[in-house]
């Protein structure tokens, strides 16, 4: 079924001028023409605009940061599809794809549950979630360390590619993120990463098992205030701490936030310079410790 610009502009309340423009600049669509030069659009344009309007209303994103995430990946799963899609549909789909090594039909699953959901809850109801279980069933033998590999990676990239486009407020501080030597389980720190860089904070994401030494010369040449650690396994704790503890002595207006597994139930107490991440409120810490 073929819609008129002015039957799209209804649907899915986006000015006529606008549906022109994000056609004209950025080629986002590609309406069939009438005789009489009229635009009439499939199913799959009206998909592409609802989504391109997701991102720029729920999301917050610049229309050309929008297309790019767009132009990144496939059309396909961006059609009209049923809003009944649960988290657990999703998730068993994307599973199966990414045990089979399908980048397509991963991409394709992931473009729709980013076209149902918005981006934040994607990543922790279902990329995180899918991380969990492939790293349990690759401990457990069900699947191969290929497998393992390539959906882990599926997952980074993602990641990657909100951490790298959502915008920057350079009035912000900057944050540097990373897991001590030792750490392989950055999952919650790539939740965190992205909660700070919705908020408008760059954030220098160093990843997994990041050994102390040049640190603090990444901290004093980006002129970074915050250092945020995540871990899973109490044990480097001290460590951690004594780290922190000799970078203070030189630079006492930084300030370090420490989270993750490892210090869940954590009798420690919060400093002026230290703050234990020991639940998920990161609203009240963000408005605490991050400006």
């Amino acid at each position: 079924m073929m819609y008129s610009i002015k039957k799209v502009s209804e649907l899915l309340d986006i000015p006529t001028v606008t549906i022109r423009a994000w056609e004209n600049r950025y080629h986002v669509v590609n309406p069939v023409r009438t005789e009489g030069g009229h635009r009439l659009y499939s199913n799959e344009d009206i998909g592409i605009l609802k989504w391109l309007k997701e991102q720029t209303t729920k999301n917050h994103m610049k229309i050309s940061e929008a297309v790019q995430l767009l132009n990144q990946s496939t059309h396909q799963a961006i059609e009209s599809t049923p809003v009944s899609k649960s988290y657990e549909e999703i998730k068993a789909a994307l599973y199966k794809a990414l045990i089979k090594i399908n980048t397509q039909e991963a991409n394709n699953i992931i473009e729709l549950a980013f076209s149902l959901f918005e981006y934040e809850d994607v990543f922790h109801h279902i990329l995180a979630e899918i991380l969990y279980q492939i790293g349990d069933d690759w401990e457990n033998g069900k699947i191969t360390v290929a497998q393992e590999h390539f959906a882990s990676q599926f997952v980074i990239n993602r990641f990657a590619q909100f951490l790298r486009i959502l915008p920057v407020n350079t009035s912000l501080p900057k944050i540097l993120a990373f897991c001590p030597e030792g750490e392989d389980h950055h999952i919650g720190l790539m939740l965190f990463s992205l909660f700070l860089r919705k908020k408008g904070n760059e954030v220098i994401y160093l990843g997994p098992n990041t050994p102390f030494d040049g640190l603090l010369e990444i901290i004093r040449l980006k002129k970074i205030p915050i250092i945020s650690i995540s871990i899973t396994n109490p044990a480097p704790l001290v460590r951690i701490e004594k780290w922190i503890q000799a970078c203070l002595e030189s630079n006492t207006h930084l300030k370090f936030v420490i989270g993750g597994k490892g210090v869940l139930g954590s009798q420690r107490s919060d400093t002026p310079s230290v703050s234990y991440l020991t639940d998920l409120n990161w609203e009240s810490l963000y408005e605490s410790k991050f400006h």
